[in-house]
């Protein structure tokens, strides 16, 4: 079981694999993501947050390559190497850091805005944010309590900077330290 995991008992097996991980997290994400997107029905907020990126776009891949050099090094450090399914795995921390970005910081607050106020509607979408992972990946509630804490700070940081992008390389960052490799690895 991995070190996130709670419990489990009868039918349910725990996220082992990076295949699990995929199926269970990923998909239901994505999904999220383009639903919440859908019912928004508008797609200037999303050019709205990527204004700082259209303004200086060269800015982000420089950081990027900072952020994959940091990975590397803690990746060495850990005595892992870097293999395909390392990088897969990278690619997988980037794709889920986009769409749960734009799904419970961007779109999902922006739909409920209208019926619950923009501080409810924070605090609703992210603690869905955080219940789907207790769900999806079989978390402990503890580690659901700062995923819902950490949501708060990212849609502060959201809030405050505007910036999408620089949101989304945030929780790469956090999601890669808190997971460095995909499950089932032997971590040092």
């Amino acid at each position: 079981m991995g070190r996130l995991q709670r419990d489990y008992a009868g039918p349910v097996a725990p996220v082992s694999t990076f295949l699990h991980v995929l199926y269970r997290h990923g998909l239901t994400m994505g999904i999220f993501a383009c639903s919440t997107a859908w019912l928004l029905s508008t797609p200037t907020v999303f050019w709205d947050a990527m204004a700082g990126f259209s303004a200086s776009p060269a800015k982000y891949p420089l950081v990027l390559l900072a952020i994959l050099g940091f990975f590397y090094a803690v990746l060495m450090r850990k005595g892992l190497t870097l293999n395909s399914i390392q990088g897969f795995w990278i690619a997988y921390l980037l794709y889920i850091s986009t769409v749960e970005e734009l799904a419970f910081r961007l779109f999902l607050p922006l739909v409920l805005e209208s019926s619950t106020g923009p501080i409810a509607a924070v605090v609703l979408s992210n603690f869905l944010f955080a219940g789907l992972h207790y769900f999806t990946l079989r978390w402990k509630w503890q580690n659901c309590l700062f995923a819902f804490l950490g949501g708060i700070g990212l849609s502060r940081l959201l809030d405050n900077s505007g910036d999408l992008t620089l949101l989304i390389l945030v929780h790469f960052v956090a999601t890669f330290l808190n997971t460095p490799s995909q499950p089932g690895t032997v971590k040092k």
